[in-house]
């Protein structure tokens, strides 16, 4: 099986300066093509691209993915990316909330230049050929269930128990090693009357209680 994903334009010579003023250009993600997910194809471009990071290093600051990528290159046998192991890529994509900061606003590669890196773009495609092989864990599924977590922690009587939990320190250790939830992250109160109940049980006259 191929492992080239769709081929993408070749930029004019005028559009590859370093540093341009030109916006970036986005290509759309070929998630629905087999070779998004080829394995092989997919280790070698996050190979090239890794070693043009680790040859510029102008995102160490921006996430936890660069500083990742950079203690794998530094601490490995050679000092290069040739030593580092394939199987630590994922510890790198991991890391990457997508928030795209690097490709908008940092990265001097990002297309039109003719190396057309697009680091967010190729986390995703990581993450997506990982979650076809191995779906994604409990703990993932939990944390992403945002609506049903919500609709239970949120039950009356129940929502002050939550809130309650979320200040022990102990219970918030069980959690940081249970759902990798820092213990020292604020959690967000839950309440029981959530914002369409308020909009249909509007404010009270003053004096009289709002009922529970």
């Amino acid at each position: 099986m191929s492992g080239a994903v769709s081929e993408q334009p070749v930029p004019t010579p005028e559009q590859t300066s370093e540093g341009g003023l030109k916006a970036p250009v986005r290509h759309p993600v070929p998630w629905r093509e087999e070779a998004f997910y080829n394995r092989e194809a997919l280790d070698e471009e996050l190979e090239r691209v890794f070693d043009i990071c680790h040859g510029c290093r102008r995102c160490f600051s921006l996430c936890a993915s660069f500083p990742t990528l950079f203690d794998l290159v530094d601490e490995s046998s050679s000092g290069e990316l040739d030593s580092v192991d394939k199987g630590d890529y994922a510890k790198v994509s991991e890391q990457c909330f997508l928030c795209d900061l690097c490709y908008q606003t940092k990265c001097p590669y990002v297309p039109p230049h003719p190396w057309q890196v697009d680091f967010p773009h190729l986390m995703l495609r990581d993450k997506a050929a990982r979650f076809r092989i191995k779906g994604a864990s409990l703990r993932d599924r939990l944390i992403t269930s945002t609506s049903a977590i919500g609709r239970i922690a949120a039950t009356p009587v129940l929502n002050s128990a939550v809130n309650a939990a979320a200040r022990v320190p102990v219970l918030r250790k069980a959690l940081e090693k249970t759902a990798g939830i820092d213990a020292r992250a604020r959690l967000p109160r839950y309440e029981s009357r959530h914002l369409g109940k308020r909009l249909k049980d509007p404010c009270p006259p003053a004096g009289e209680a709002r009922p529970a």
